[in-house]
């Protein structure tokens, strides 16, 4: 294992270390149990999201304490899916989630490349999975040469609010919500399909405007999720100062109900604006 900055925690470089794998492919289960496998090329997330599910799975307690301030690069991740594709574990219309337990174009990617490895060694090998990408990076703009190769993609980008002031709480390291809308309008326009999630879905300023905005961008999949409570048992859940900023925002699930209904309104009925699980379904 080796470290690439020196291990700085956030605020100053960011460590992240270089770790090889035994494997790359995850059978799917619980929250995403529709798909065969997840994909997970980095390990810990520096965008650091208060609320990520991620955070129950990190190895110990004190990662779990200090999620956000590391991660790493599972750097044979290019040869393990290469292997997978040859020996018939991964074959073309297998369902593919990457990835479940971190962004595959965090920080680190710009880089680093792997999760760009990992997909040109899939496209080497000539497997067509259903594959499913999610992320809040636009990094991901980097590989639409890529992503434009594969016959079922969808690319999922987290846009949870159309307040920076509400976003910056919770997301104060992720990336803003106008960089993320230009990622979405940038892929689309490139031919690759493409999902909204607002999950979960954060205090909003403008919910009409808003639902116009995601509207217009025409995708594939529309998904939102409320704000999840942090419990003794999971050690993802909104943490004390984004539920202080909700309340004094009067944000519950009335107007988070009142907001899902004004989208759907929107979107018309042609188009669903799925809740939950529903909206994360694999690729067509």
């Amino acid at each position: 294992m080796s470290d690439l900055d020196g291990g700085l925690g956030r605020g100053k470089r960011a460590g992240i270390a270089l770790v090889d794998e035994r494997s790359i492919l995850t059978l799917a289960s619980g929250f995403i149990r529709r798909y065969q496998y997840t994909l997970n090329p980095y390990s810990g997330c520096r965008f650091a999201c208060e609320y990520c599910y991620a955070r129950s799975f990190a190895p110990t307690p004190a990662k779990r304490d200090t999620w956000g301030d590391w991660a790493s690069a599972k750097q044979n991740a290019a040869t393990l899916i290469t292997k997978a594709c040859q020996d018939g574990t991964l074959r073309s219309g297998d369902t593919v989630y990457m990835s479940s337990a971190t962004d595959p174009y965090q920080p680190a990617e710009h880089r680093l490349g792997l999760t760009r490895s990992v997909l040109l060694a899939i496209l080497a090998a000539g497997v067509q999975p259903r594959l499913t990408i999610q992320t809040r990076s636009p990094i991901v703009t980097r590989d639409i040469d890529l992503l434009q190769q594969f016959d079922h993609i969808r690319v999922n980008v987290s846009v949870t609010t159309d307040s920076e002031r509400a976003r910056l709480v919770p997301q104060a390291s992720a990336p803003a919500i106008g960089v993320r809308l230009r990622a979405l309008r940038a892929l689309r326009e490139a031919g690759v399909p493409i999902g909204v999630a607002v999950s979960p879905m954060l205090p909003m300023d403008d919910v009409e405007t808003f639902a116009h905005t995601i509207a217009g961008l025409e995708a594939a999949e529309y998904v939102s999720q409320y704000m999840q409570p942090r419990s003794r048992t999971f050690a993802a859940g909104t943490r004390p100062a984004t539920l202080r900023m909700a309340r004094e925002d009067g944000w519950g699930l009335r107007q988070y109900a009142t907001a899902r209904a004004t989208i759907q309104r929107v979107l018309g009925p042609s188009r669903q604006l799925r809740e939950g699980d529903e909206g994360f379904a694999p690729a067509d």
